[in-house]
This record gives structure tokens, sequence and C-alpha cells, in this order.
């Protein structure tokens, strides 16, 4: 079991001072937080629990705790459509609040299962705030959103939240139904550092998606983007093809579509690669036939 991080001094600064509503300059521009008055004027979570989110958003943790103490299920309940109370406690950019609602009995993954409150961690600015909730038990696969923590840190270029998921024994090769993963993501997005990184802690090089999606071509087509990181990184991809006997020139993304339909995906030279998941290649025939 690993033990919680300590609130720390500098985010202790970070905190004197707030405003008593969400705390949008803790997390990464874009970021949807609970809001205050959304939150408070929800008729659905009833008198207690609007004064819990109330002291959670004014800071007022000695209160939060007696009415937590007073009603143990105050830490479970929905605020809103998607978020809940330890999404509130994280909006207000406390750690103190968010280990408060830990131990209060948060469902650490989320309403639905879906992983939202990590998703809004890995926002903060500060890594301190995902590493409380993974510490705590949450899923680096949430069961109703398995790929969305990857999905946002990859999103944010995040190397760091990448391998704390990884870390935390999150799947490289987790797979929506269209047969993207992580590994495409972060191609797709030329983030091609975390790309090596997810390659490294063993994501499937020949993993292709509905769409023909592969490492071969993402590692030899021009960079869209301007990035001497990124373009060293691609060289480095680029570089493995071949020990992985990829073949040369990398096919395209039509020609491994094509190569796939016709079982010829992944080719004789793949030695130990997986066949191309089923639902993955009957969406390919289906597109092909359209």
């Amino acid at each position: 079991m690993r033990s919680f991080l300590l609130f720390t001094p500098a985010l202790a600064l970070m905190t004197m001072g707030c405003e008593s509503d969400a705390r949008a300059d803790c997390f990464a521009p874009g970021t949807e937080l609970p809001k205050r008055r959304d939150t408070l004027t929800d008729q659905r979570l009833g008198a207690a629990a609007r004064d819990f989110a109330e002291a959670l958003y004014d800071g007022n943790l000695a209160r939060a705790g007696e009415l937590l103490r007073a009603d143990p299920g105050l830490a479970r309940r929905r605020v809103g459509a998607q978020y809940d109370m330890l999404s509130v406690a994280l909006a207000t950019c406390r750690a103190e609040a968010v280990d408060l609602v830990i131990h209060g009995g948060a469902t650490l993954d989320g309403v639905d299962d879906k992983g939202l409150p990590l998703r809004l961690a890995l926002r903060a600015g500060d890594p301190g705030f995902a590493h409380r909730l993974l510490s705590a038990g949450a899923s680096p696969n949430p069961r109703g959103n398995p790929i969305g923590p990857l999905r946002t840190a990859i999103a944010l270029n995040s190397l760091g939240a990448v391998r704390m998921l990884l870390d935390f024994r999150a799947d490289p090769n987790v797979m929506e139904a269209t047969g993207n993963r992580p590994l495409h993501t972060a191609l797709d997005m030329e983030h091609f550092r975390i790309a090596e990184l997810l390659l490294d802690r063993g994501a499937d090089p020949w993993a292709i998606d509905s769409g023909g999606a592969n490492l071969g071509t993402a590692a030899t087509t021009p960079m869209l983007t301007d990035s001497a990181e990124e373009a060293q990184a691609q060289h480095r991809l680029a570089a493995r093809l071949a020990k992985l006997g990829w073949p040369d020139p990398a096919p395209s993304s039509r020609d491994v579509r094509a190569a796939a339909a016709a079982g010829n995906w992944p080719p004789a030279g793949a030695a130990g690669a997986k066949p191309v998941q089923p639902e993955v290649l009957a969406l390919i025939k289906a597109n092909a036939a359209h």
C-alpha cells in the first residue's frame, strides 16, 4: 500500500487567498470543473450535501469533517450529471480537501466508473493530486472509460503523467471499439516521446486501428508540428522499424488496411506479433465495402 503524499508548503502557498470556487488557474486550460453556483443550486443534493460542498469550496474543512462524520455517505454523492464530491474537492485545488473526501469513502472512479476525478487530477498543475487518487486505489483504466486517463495524459503531452499511470499498472494496450490504442493517440498527436515510452512499457508495435493507423506510417511521415524534441523522438522511432522487421518503405495506412483485410497483417516478418482483433478487422472490411 502506497502512502499518501504530504500537503506540501508549495501547494499551501498556492491555495492561500484563493477564491471560494473552482480553481481553474490550478488546471490546464480548457479543464471543465464543477462550479460552485451549479453545485449549490442542485436541488437533487439535499441540504446536508449542499452544506458539505459549500464547506469544501470555502476551505472550511473542519465543518466539512463534521458533516462527513455525521453522514459518511456525503463523500459518495453525485453532483450534477457527471461530477461527484471528489471532483468538487479537486476543483478547489486543496490537497487537504481531496484527502478528506478520499478518506471519507469517495467513489474513486467517479460517476458511472468513468474515471473523471482521475482525469481532472491529471490536468492539475501539481502531479500530487493524481498520485493521491492512484495511491488510494483509483483505476488507471476505469471500467466505464478504460482509455480515458491515458488519453488525457497523452493529450497534455505529459510524459510524467503517462509514466505515473503506467507505474500504477495502466494497460498500454487498452483499446477502444475502433481499435485505437494509447500508442495510436500519441502517434496521431505527434507526441513521439510518449510513443517511445509506451513501446518501452509493452505497447504492441504492430497494432492498427480500423483506419489503418500504425507505427510505421507515423514514424516516417513528415511532421506537422515544430518541435525539435519530438522530431528527434520520431527519428528514434523510425530507427526501431528495421529491428522490428517492418517493411521498407513503411506502408501507408491504406495499404495496411488492405493487407489486414486480406489476412496479411501483421506481415510475415513480424515475429511474435498478435493478429488484428476480430472486431477491428470487421470494421476495416465493413468500411472497405462502402
